[in-house]
């Protein structure tokens, strides 16, 4: 694991080195979007439960950490931390609820709540903005010292991912995670040792929920402003690409597939808003042709031409 952080410590910094805006912009947007996929990937494929409604919880904390800052006046690291706590309890809630359905009922459950969160967003003129967006939102500051800058930026955000990768990492080697990994697998074999099925379920949302809201806070103080439109259900749908592509049931794929996604995303900017039927379209071929990720999808044809080159060669 070590060797893990230290390459991707140097990528970073590599890339940082350069002095190119867009390149550092997209990096601080590629970590703040790793916290999000990372908790899905907890709740998704470690324990077997899908989500259609984290980017919820991404903009509950988004907007939350705005909005306790300006009614509160608190610095940006307190309401981020207040917006993390109240969305992990919302978390819990959401998922003593809905845990109570499985397959495609939970998938709708998740998915009305992604849809009532973000009409609130959109309604709720008088304390979100609305469609105007809330504006005003300070940056983060240290010592007195403004983080405006995308260097700055950059090393909060993945400072913040390198520790939920490595806190997401340890969870799901623990006996925790072996508990999710048997939910995953047969819920009734997981009972019948000893394991309180919900209530490990409703943990690990709220787990989920909080590294999305860390995400979302820290979205909200680098952007300065908020608006509905980048926590629709069509995010949710982006973040499951991102799990799927790096794998459901591995936390360092996860942020490959963050990188892989955030990149195509650059590339389907002119088609607008529908770049959701590409999102689609890549979601329902990664989870055919790579249930594994993308990577080992990669390597399994590529073992297996090699194999076929093989037995041509010896015909």
């Amino acid at each position: 694991m070590r060797w893990r952080v230290l390459a991707l410590a140097g990528a970073l910094l590599a890339c940082s080195a350069t002095g190119n805006g867009y390149v550092i912009s997209l990096l601080v947007v590629i970590g703040l979007q790793a916290l999000p996929a990372i908790g899905l990937a907890l709740i998704a494929g470690f324990t077997g439960q899908i989500s259609l409604g984290h980017a919820a919880f991404y903009g509950l904390g988004a907007y939350g950490a705005a909005l306790i800052g300006r009614w509160l006046g608190v610095p940006g690291w307190i309401d981020i931390a207040l917006s993390t706590a109240m969305v992990a309890l919302v978390a819990w809630a959401i998922g003593w609820l809905v845990f109570r359905l499985k397959g495609h009922y939970l998938a709708m459950a998740t998915l009305a709540f992604g849809i009532i969160v973000q009409i609130c967003f959109t309604e709720m003129h008088g304390v979100t903005g609305g469609q105007d967006g809330l504006t005003g939102i300070p940056p983060l500051s240290l010592f007195g010292l403004s983080l405006r800058s995308d260097i700055a930026m950059l090393a909060v955000v993945w400072l913040t991912a390198i520790a939920a990768i490595l806190a997401g990492q340890n969870l799901v080697t623990s006996p925790t995670g072996l508990a999710m990994r048997a939910i995953a697998e047969n819920e009734a074999t997981a009972r019948s040792v000893g394991n309180d099925v919900q209530s490990i379920k409703r943990l690990i949302m709220m787990v989920s929920g909080v590294f999305c809201a860390l995400g979302g806070g820290l979205y909200a103080h680098y952007i300065g402003y908020l608006s509905p439109g980048p926590f629709d259900v069509g995010f949710s749908i982006k973040l499951l690409l991102m799990v799927a592509i790096g794998g459901f049931a591995d936390v360092w794929g996860v942020v490959l597939g963050v990188v892989f996604i955030t990149l195509i995303g650059e590339v389907l900017k002119p088609l607008g808003a529908y770049d959701i039927v590409a999102y689609g379209a890549l979601l329902v071929v990664s989870v055919i042709y790579c249930p594994n990720g993308l990577l080992r999808g990669i390597a399994a044809l590529a073992a297996r031409a090699r194999r076929m080159a093989t037995a041509g060669s010896m015909q």
